[in-house]
C-alpha cells in the first residue's frame, strides 16, 4: 500500500503537467532590441511567462528607395506549446476599444481586458496571426503603421548535434554572415536555435538536399536593397533539390525571401515578414514543390505558380502594395499541370494603400495574375480550393494574355472562395482574355461568394470575359 501511494504521489504532478501542457518561450538574443510598441505575456494552466517581442522598422529602407514608406514597424513574438490552450496578453502603445485577430477563419477573439491590454486565447499550433487594434486599423487609403504578429509553433523535435561536421549550428545570440554564405558540399543541415538571430543568407551549391530549420531568425535588414552579395534573395536554393526550410522567421529581405527553382523542395512553418521594398517576393519553386503552414507577407508575388505538381496548403498571406498573391506570368513560357492550392487565408490586399480614393493599380496586382510578357502557354488542371480573402479586395483576377500568345490555359477550377468585399464603383475589373492563338477555356468558379452572396454570373462579380475565352462558368450549389 505504501508503495502504491508513493507511485501515485510521483505520478500526479506528471499527469497534471500533461493535462495543462508545456509552454516554451524563446530566449532573447543579446544585442537585439525588444519592441518599444508591444509587450506579450503568455499563460497556460496558471503558468505566466513573458514572451520576448521583436521589432523591426521601415525607416532604413525608406532612406534607400522612394517607394518604401518610413514610420512603419512590425513587432512579433514566437513560442511553442502542447496541451491546453495558451492565452496571449498583449500590451499596446495606445488604448483602444476594439481589436481583431486575422485570419478570422481561426475563430480567435481579441478582447480588451484593461487599459492598453488585450487577451487572445490560442488553441492550436501552426497558427500565424495578426492582432489589430482600432487606433491603427487602416482603411482602403491607409495602412496599419505598427503591426503585431503572433506565431504559435508546434514543439520542436530532432535538434541536430552541434558537433556534427555536416551541421551549421547557430546558438542563441547574434551572428553576422557578412553576406550570403555559399554552402559547401559537406553541409546538410543549418540549424537556427531559438533565440538565434542570423544576419545574412545562404546559397546552395551541392547536388544533395539541405535542411534549414529551427526556431531562430534569419534577417537581411542590415544589407542594402538588391545587395550584390546576394543572388536573388535571402535564400537561393536553385541548385540541388529536396531542400527543406522549416520553422524559422525570415525578416526584411533585400530581395526575394526564398528562391528554390530546383525540384522537390518543401517550405513548412516558415514566417516571412517585413517586406518594406518592392521585389520582396515570397517563394519561387521548382517541380513537385510543397508549401504548408507558412505565413507570407510579400511586397511582390507571394507565390510563383510556375511548375507541375505544386502543392500549397494552410497558408496565410498579407499582400503588400505590390505583386500578386498567385502569379502565373513574367517568364516567356508557362508549361504547367496539376497544381493544388487550398486552405489559404489572404488577410490583407494593400494594393490601393497610399493611392487615394481613385485607385489605379498595375497589371501585376491581383489575387490571380498574369503579368509580364508570357507568350507560350500549356497550362491545365489547376485547382484553387477554400481561399478566404478578408477586407476589401480591389481585384481577384487579372489574366490577360499577350495578343501574340499561343497555346491554352484550360481546366482552371476555383472552388469555395469567399471574399469579404469587392469595390463595385471603381475603374478596376476582374479580367480574363485570350488571343487569336491562345484560349482561356474551361474555367469554373464554384461557390464564389462576395459579401456572402454566391456569384452565378460574371457581371455579379464585375468580371470582364474578353476575346478568346469560352466555357467560363459560375456555379452555385
Amino acid at each position: 500500500m505504501m508503495v502504491t501511494k508513493t507511485i501515485l504521489a510521483l505520478l500526479i504532478p506528471v499527469l497534471v503537467g500533461q493535462a495543462s501542457g508545456i509552454l516554451n518561450t524563446y530566449p532573447a538574443p543579446h544585442g537585439i532590441q525588444a519592441s518599444s510598441k508591444f509587450q506579450v505575456y503568455l499563460s497556460q494552466g496558471g503558468n505566466r511567462k513573458s514572451s520576448f517581442t521583436y521589432i523591426t522598422t521601415s525607416d532604413q529602407r525608406a532612406k534607400e528607395v522612394s517607394h518604401a514608406k518610413g514610420g512603419r514597424s512590425v513587432s512579433w513574438t514566437s513560442f511553442s506549446f502542447s496541451g491546453g490552450a495558451v492565452t496571449a496578453e498583449i500590451h499596446t502603445p495606445h488604448d483602444f476599444h476594439n481589436c481583431i485577430v486575422r485570419p478570422q477563419h481561426y475563430g480567435y477573439k481579441c478582447q480588451r481586458t484593461g487599459s492598453k491590454t488585450a487577451h487572445v486565447t490560442i488553441s492550436g499550433t501552426s497558427r500565424m496571426m495578426s492582432v489589430e487594434f482600432d487606433y491603427d486599423y487602416g482603411s482602403s487609403n491607409a495602412d496599419i503603421k505598427d503591426k503585431m504578429l503572433i506565431f504559435a509553433d508546434p514543439p520542436e523535435s530532432n535538434v541536430p548535434n552541434e558537433h556534427d561536421s555536416s551541421v551549421l549550428f547557430y546558438k542563441a545570440g547574434v551572428h553576422n554572415l557578412n553576406g550570403q554564405m555559399h554552402l559547401n558540399n559537406n553541409i546538410k543541415i543549418i540549424y537556427l536555435a531559438p533565440g538565434a538571430w542570423v544576419e545574412g543568407g545562404f546559397l546552395a551549391t551541392a547536388n544533395h538536399g539541405v535542411t534549414l530549420r529551427g526556431r531562430g531568425i534569419l534577417s537581411t535588414r542590415s544589407y542594402k536593397w538588391h545587395d550584390n552579395r546576394f543572388s536573388w534573395g535571402m535564400l537561393n536554393f536553385d541548385h540541388g533539390g529536396n531542400h527543406v526550410i522549416e520553422g524559422i522567421v525570415m525578416v526584411d529581405p533585400e530581395q526575394y525571401f526564398f528562391r528554390g527553382l530546383s525540384d522537390h523542395n518543401t517550405i513548412r512553418n516558415v514566417k516571412m515578414i517585413a517586406p518594406w521594398t518592392f521585389n520582396s517576393d515570397g517563394v519561387g519553386m521548382g517541380h513537385d514543390a510543397l508549401v504548408e503552414d507558412t505565413f507570407i507577407w510579400a511586397n511582390d508575388d507571394s507565390f510563383k505558380v510556375y511548375t507541375d505538381n505544386m502543392v500549397v496548403r494552410r497558408c496565410v498571406v498579407w499582400q503588400a502594395q505590390n505583386g500578386a498573391v498567385f502569379q502565373f506570368g513574367w517568364w516567356s513560357g508557362r508549361d504547367m499541370q496539376k497544381v493544388r492550392i487550398s486552405d489559404v487565408d489572404v488577410i490583407h490586399t494593400d494594393w490601393c494603400t497610399f493611392k487615394g480614393s481613385n485607385c489605379h493599380i498595375s497589371g501585376n496586382d491581383a489575387v490571380i495574375d498574369l503579368a509580364g510578357d508570357t507568350k507560350s502557354f500549356k497550362v491545365s488542371d489547376i485547382v484553387f480550393s477554400d481561399i478566404r480573402i478578408e477586407g476589401s479586395c480591389p481585384r481577384l483576377v487579372y489574366f490577360k494574355m499577350n495578343p501574340a500568345s499561343t497555346g491554352s490555359v484550360t481546366n482552371m477550377h476555383f472552388n469555395n472562395w469567399s471574399v469579404e468585399s469587392q469595390p463595385t464603383h471603381d475603374s478596376l475589373h476582374n479580367e480574363i482574355q485570350g488571343s487569336n492563338k491562345a484560349s482561356a477555356s474551361g474555367w469554373t468558379f464554384t461557390n464564389l461568394k462576395i459579401g456572402g452572396h454566391c456569384i452565378s454570373s460574371p457581371n455579379q462579380a464585375d468580371f470582364s470575359l474578353e476575346s478568346h475565352t469560352n466555357n467560363i462558368k459560375f456555379i452555385c450549389h
